[in-house]
């Protein structure tokens, strides 16, 4: 046992995975928000976006000015993004935010309080709590698309394994 106060201790270290020409552990993928909304993409719309007003495959085009933004060439009057009709809806928090607290839950087997998870991603107690009841929601509300987020996280933490 050390004598050293806690926040001097060695805290841990992620695994590296490798992306690109250089080397990155799994926190750092993770912070990137194009990575984490494209993985939340895949996992709910596996053959393209649908539109929420019409239902249309196929006819969503993303919109320049707004990077996450769909809007529906078929019925002209529906913008939506990935997080729209979910429990992540309507969040203040980025999307890289929900995509790690799934990995720290799902594939890290973490069980995380709340005031662990506010001391984490920096935010409210309240916050926090609500985080954690969301990402139940989304579990139990959007099976297939969890398990789908599930497997895409777990490959990605199997790449950084063979680093």
């Amino acid at each position: 046992m050390t004598h050293e106060p806690q926040y001097a201790m060695r805290s841990y270290q992620p695994r590296a995975v490798e992306t690109g020409s250089s080397t990155r552990s799994i926190a750092e993928t993770l912070e990137s928000e194009e990575l984490c909304r494209g993985l939340l993409e895949k996992a709910r719309w596996p053959s393209g976006p649908v539109c929420m007003n019409c239902g249309a495959e196929g006819a969503a085009s993303r919109l320049t000015t707004r990077p996450g933004l769909w809007t529906c060439k078929a019925c002209r009057r529906c913008q939506y993004s990935v997080t729209s009709g979910t429990q992540l809806h309507r969040s203040r928090l980025p999307v890289s935010a929900w995509v790690k607290l799934f990995y720290a839950i799902e594939i890290r087997g973490q069980r995380l309080t709340a005031s662990q998870v506010s001391r984490r991603f920096d935010v409210a107690y309240l916050t926090a709590k609500s985080m954690l009841r969301r990402v139940e929601a989304l579990k139990r509300e959007m099976p297939e698309m969890a398990m789908r987020l599930e497997t895409q996280l777990r490959r990605l933490a199997a790449g950084s394994s063979q680093n």
